[in-house]
């Protein structure tokens, strides 16, 4: 798999950013890493590629417990110290994001982020209630202190860089309503947490939507730390909100690659998958029969021979352009690859209905697709099943709906064959 950060359309977060960003493997090794890693670690890229990890951090052993709860999914974030290559060692917070949220081994970013000047902004807080102030109003997270009246006795001014409103609006705004910039999807959860952190004494972390005044609703990471007297007597809750829209955004987009194919849009074969599992649990369930078409085109090869692979791909978009168009919101098409196509019909249970589509399907085919250099008319070959046996595996529905299609192919092409499985 090629990690290469040119190949993310978020290239910018990541050669921008100014935490460092490690991308390794399962095994540990960094395959890649922004411009900020070699900053932190001192070391150039190439000296750090497909070296593990675990030899730039200071205690090894523990480097080896938080490595394998990352890849467990047990552990998300932890402190670390690393080595330097100037000898000095580093306090760091790393943050796991997988490559592929559905396939850990797939590898990790890694994203530290250097805490060394954080650690003495927060050790001059303990000193003294103005060394706070400093450290409130010079970090970009926003820091609010909470009495247990929920009673706002704090807000730092980087509040308006965040989300756009002046201080005192805030302050205001916040004395009639503690948690009035949340979005309202989020109050309960966020009010609970809150109760629990105070019964409980123990931090909360929550990703909720805080209103922004340009920007409308942004996704938002609150972190709370109650407070308590030498009584344990809850006094304060001390908040530090942060903007994580990039990030949100870039999971979203990891997402989506992940299930859908980057030439048509169409979902791909692992989405499908995801889709017929759920389908085949409906049928086992409530009896909700459905129906596979499998197809491919004709003599695509000749098309690629022909005219070359980039009016071959306009073909390929366009097919599926047309497939989308006729299946519409009765079920879900996607492209298993080359020129092979699979549609999945939620409710289609009987082979009158299924033929319906199916002629829609070659009907909208035989019209002759407009590329840049040429006209160019496809016919396609339908294997069919409607799914009714229950308790079986999804290979035993595609199978069938591939023996269909096979029948097709052997009886001389542009037809359509049913099954039923």
């Amino acid at each position: 798999m090629n990690h290469s950060p040119d190949n993310f359309n978020y290239r910018s977060l990541f050669d921008l950013n100014n935490d460092a960003i490690l991308i390794i493997n399962f095994s540990g090794e960094i395959q890649n890493g922004n411009a900020a890693s070699e900053k932190v670690i001192g070391y150039s890229l190439s000296e750090m590629q497909n070296q593990s990890f675990i030899s730039f951090i200071e205690d090894k052993e523990q480097a080896r417990r938080c490595f394998a709860d990352m890849m467990s999914g047990i552990k998300t974030d932890t402190n670390i110290q690393l080595l330097h290559k100037n000898g000095k060692r580093i306090n760091c917070l790393v943050k796991c994001i997988p490559l592929d949220k559905s396939d850990i081994k797939k590898g990790l970013f890694l994203a530290l982020k250097d805490m060394t000047e954080y650690d003495s902004l927060m050790n001059k807080y303990h000193q003294s209630e103005l060394f706070f102030k400093i450290i409130a109003e010079n970090v970009q997270d926003v820091i609010l202190l909470m009495n247990e009246h929920r009673e706002y006795l704090y807000v730092s001014p980087s509040v308006e860089g965040m989300f756009g409103y002046d201080k005192k609006t805030v302050e205001g705004m916040l004395q009639q309503d503690p948690f009035f910039y949340n979005h309202p999807d989020y109050s309960e959860q966020l009010n609970q947490v809150y109760i629990d952190s105070r019964k409980t004494g123990k931090p909360f972390q929550i990703i909720i939507k805080i209103l922004h005044k340009v920007k409308g609703w942004i996704w938002t990471e609150v972190k709370g730390t109650p407070v308590f007297d030498e009584e344990d007597n809850f006094r304060q809750m001390v908040l530090v909100a942060r903007d994580i829209s990039m990030q949100k955004e870039m999971q979203e987009k990891l997402e989506y690659y992940a299930y859908h194919d980057p030439l048509t849009g169409l979902p791909n074969r692992r989405y499908f998958e995801k889709c017929l599992t759920e389908s085949i649990e409906k049928l086992n369930l409530t009896e909700q029969f459905f129906s596979l078409i499998l197809f491919d085109i004709d003599d695509f090869k000749t098309v690629n021979d022909t005219w070359g692979h980039e009016i071959g791909d306009q073909v390929i978009q366009e097919v599926a352009r047309r497939t989308r168009q006729v299946i519409g919101e009765e079920g879900i098409a996607a492209r298993l690859g080359g020129d092979e196509f699979i549609v999945l019909l939620y409710r289609c249970d009987n082979e009158e209905a299924l033929k319906e589509v199916i002629q829609k399907l070659q009907n909208i085919m035989l019209e002759e697709i407009v590329t840049e250099k040429t006209s160019i008319a496809i016919t396609n070959s339908i294997g069919a099943t409607i799914c009714t046996t229950k308790y079986m595996s999804e290979t035993y529905y595609f199978k069938s709906a591939d023996v269909a299609l096979y029948e097709v192919k052997h009886e001389g092409k542009n037809q359509y064959h049913i099954n039923n499985s």
